[in-house]
């Protein structure tokens, strides 16, 4: 009773207030309708800012190029695994060294060259000058080790080629 008596006195308040929270919600409906049509033709816009754009053939486009960057990546991929293998099994390591095989002979004209890849396996070249000739020796090394008899030559340019 005491709320139906609040409102029979005070109607006219009651309805003011009504009538500016009405004004108030129309006034927000009118600025959300200028900003909803502000962004709609910035939409339109940019989707048809001429004959020759379209969104759609844009992204479609992108879609294509993503697919053909994959692509390219994958078969990067191949290549650089091909790559690292075929570098692991060349030579990386080597050492030289000249020596008299001989001590009649001078200059140091024989030599011992070693050659390994990243696992210490590889060749050994020895090229042993003399009066009569050249002779040329190979032997294979594995895992820095080899099955032959090396001589102290040998033996000291193969560590070397290990530690390089």
């Amino acid at each position: 009773m005491e709320i139906l008596d609040f409102i029979e006195n005070n109607t006219n308040i009651i309805i003011m207030i009504l009538a500016i929270i009405a004004l108030i919600t129309l006034l927000l409906q009118v600025i959300n309708s200028f900003r909803i049509r502000k962004w709609k033709n910035k939409y339109y816009n940019f989707v048809k800012s001429n004959d020759d754009f379209n969104i759609e053939d844009v992204l479609n486009e992108n879609i294509k190029n993503i697919e053909m960057l994959r692509e390219l990546y994958y078969k990067q991929t191949l290549d650089i695994n091909n790559i690292k293998q075929h570098v692991r099994i060349s030579f990386q390591k080597h050492a030289l060294l000249k020596y008299n095989a001989f001590e009649e002979m001078g200059g140091e004209l024989s030599f011992v060259l070693v050659l390994l890849n990243q696992n210490n396996t590889g060749v050994l070249l020895n090229g042993v000058h003399s009066r009569e000739g050249c002779y040329m020796y190979i032997k294979e090394v594995n895992e820095g080790k080899c099955d032959k008899t090396l001589s102290n030559e040998e033996k000291n340019t193969l560590q070397k080629a290990v530690k390089s």
